[in-house]
């Protein structure tokens, strides 16, 4: 059998995270062949919306039994800056797909190779049929859903989950940072004088004020319920429809443990902050997550207890993401829709304090 001359590994003016010995050594293992050959890595076109962090489309050229074949994945480079005292967003990512991809209850992107750190993976591509603007209220139930069925397959395995050291705490072990950063964010913004949503409001800051003070109580009341693997950034700028109709849920990079509740208002309100309005009503979606988890887990609730951590998982997700971006400075704050901000986050968040806060002291 004639052999290929195999091609220079040549970058084209490209710089890639990986050498040539890693990325072959990685294909090797991925695809099974340990007489794999790499003969040419190029840029491919890529079209990614919503992305926080450099991704690129790969292709490669490899030769196999004296054949070329051609191969397209995706390049991700995590680029979110994690906060002192916390798993790299990137480790995360990577350990969840070496270790708990198969257990989860719903496509994920195949790991080809990556980095053990996490500053960069190598995955298999899942373009989507279905752009999230154009999702139908069929494709929101789905996910909801699927949802159910991820904080189903974990509900109160808190404990099996901490031999994986790189999933997020945010409620325990990763308390003190995300309180002592959203603490130093609050004195930042009330030094620049910006947001005018939040410093144009002497109630707005004091009830601020007042949930930093009290984080105590908020993380308490949400530790109080059943704990659970949350993707931790689940919503439709993360979930990929395949041209089979599955849902590929992607960007892994905030996988933590908590109540399943922290994942639904991410998922509403992140939707309508990008899509509203929705093509279902969130009432119905939250309706169809509590009537899941009750006929797989026996897990029910009262309307006012569902209300309550409801308002207590919107405070906590504003203190540990809210209150940190609103305090970059204003060139990067500048692209913010404050009027959505007021309307999905910033009131739903003064109202649960002012119910709740005040009278838990």
């Amino acid at each position: 059998m004639t052999r290929l001359a195999p091609a220079a590994f040549h970058h084209r003016m490209v710089s890639w995270p990986f050498t040539s010995a890693q990325l072959t050594a990685g294909l090797r293992r991925y695809l099974g062949d340990t007489t794999l050959q790499l003969l040419e890595i190029r840029e491919e076109p890529l079209k990614v919306a919503h992305a926080v962090g450099l991704i690129r489309g790969v292709g490669v050229d490899v030769e196999r039994a004296g054949h070329r074949e051609s191969y397209s994945y995706l390049l991700k480079e995590p680029q979110r800056t994690t906060l002192y005292g916390l798993a790299g967003i990137g480790r995360r990512e990577v350990g969840l797909y070496r270790t708990l991809a198969t257990q989860i209850p719903f496509p994920v992107p195949e790991l080809v190779t990556g980095d053990p750190g996490g500053s960069w993976l190598l995955l298999e591509p899942y373009p989507t049929t279905v752009e999230p603007e154009q999702w139908s209220a069929e494709d929101y139930r789905q996910a909801v859903i699927n949802l159910a069925h991820l904080h189903d397959r974990f509900w109160c395995l808190s404990e099996d989950l901490s031999v994986f050291p790189w999933i997020g705490r945010p409620l325990t072990n990763d308390f003190d940072v995300y309180v002592l950063a959203a603490a130093k964010a609050l004195d930042t913004i009330m030094q620049q004088g910006s947001p005018e949503v939040i410093t144009g409001s002497a109630h707005r800051l004091n009830t601020l004020g007042r949930l930093v003070s009290q984080a105590d109580v908020v993380s308490q009341v949400l530790q109080s319920r059943p704990q659970t693997l949350l993707h931790g950034d689940y919503w439709p700028g993360n979930i990929s429809i395949d041209e089979d109709a599955r849902q590929v849920v992607y960007d892994w990079q905030t996988v933590c443990v908590g109540p399943g509740v922290m994942d639904l208002v991410v998922f509403i309100n992140n939707s309508l902050w990008w899509f509203s309005p929705l093509p279902i009503d969130p009432a119905d979606l939250i309706a169809a997550y509590r009537a899941e988890i009750t006929t797989r887990t026996g897990e029910t609730w009262t309307d006012t207890d569902w209300e309550c951590q409801w308002d207590f998982a919107l405070m906590w997700h504003f203190l540990q993401d809210w209150l940190v971006a609103l305090a970059a400075p204003p060139a990067i704050t500048g692209n913010i829709h404050y009027h959505l901000l007021e309307e999905v986050w910033l009131e739903p968040v003064v109202r649960a304090a002012d119910r709740w806060l005040k009278q838990l002291q």
